[in-house]
């Protein structure tokens, strides 16, 4: 097989080959998703701390990293479009696979981590919650979350980039309908174990969103490594 005919079958196995125009919105698009989490990660902290609210506290440190996950991904687009730009191996985004698979893990430290402090918060926990902070914070951020989706749902099922930004933010969104949960249940029954049991249950729910998108991008390296 001819140079050229290896160069074009890895370039016909790639997945998302995205024309200059496609790069511009999908940048957009994380753009404004970036502003929007990194935001409300800040004013969640806040309350967080205030509310003594570990749930909120957990749904912070997950938006913060998810602050972290969309820089990478535009990192990664920007990375593919210059390589694009330098006509080498055109369509073969390995950069943005690897931000994909980059972005899982960081999902499940995540949840490992939101899971070990929810064990010890049933052990211990807290005197007192403050119910109607968490609610009202769980709600706006359900709401920023929910745009989010909307936002990058479209784009999501043929960019394993975006897709990893999109699982992200969808585990953001079930956190705030945790937190909710959690906030209600404080506030109605006086469960203040509530917060740590949601906590626990939204950890795990982060690592089963975040398992496919491993894989898939584990394979998706391994046949290009194995192709090209």
């Amino acid at each position: 097989m001819s140079m050229h005919q290896h160069s074009a079958s890895c370039t016909h196995h790639t997945t998302s080959i995205s024309q200059p125009s496609q790069t511009t919105n999908k940048v957009r698009l994380l753009v404004t998703v970036l502003v929007l989490i990194c935001s409300f990660a800040l004013a969640e902290l806040a309350v967080g701390l205030f509310s003594h609210s570990l749930a909120l506290l957990a749904d912070s440190g997950h938006m913060a990293s998810d602050c972290f996950a969309l820089i990478l991904a535009l990192l990664a687009t920007w990375l593919s479009q210059r390589r694009r730009a330098s006509n080498l191996e055109s369509g073969n985004h390995w950069f943005e696979v690897l931000a994909a698979l980059v972005n899982g893990v960081g999902l499940v430290v995540i949840a490992v981590w939101v899971g070990w402090e929810a064990v010890e918060r049933l052990q211990s926990p807290p005197v007192e919650i403050l119910s109607l902070p968490m609610l009202a914070t769980a709600s706006v951020g359900f709401g920023v979350n929910s745009i989010n989706i909307f936002l990058l749902h479209k784009d999501s099922h043929n960019d394993l980039n975006l897709r990893g930004a999109f699982l992200h933010v969808l585990a953001d969104a079930a956190s705030s309908v945790g937190v909710i949960i959690a906030a209600i249940a404080v506030w109605a029954l006086n469960w203040i174990w509530a917060d740590g049991v949601i906590s626990l249950f939204v950890s795990g729910l982060i690592i089963i969103s975040a398992t496919p998108l491993i894989i898939q991008s584990l394979n998706t390296l391994l046949a290009k490594s194995s192709e090209c």
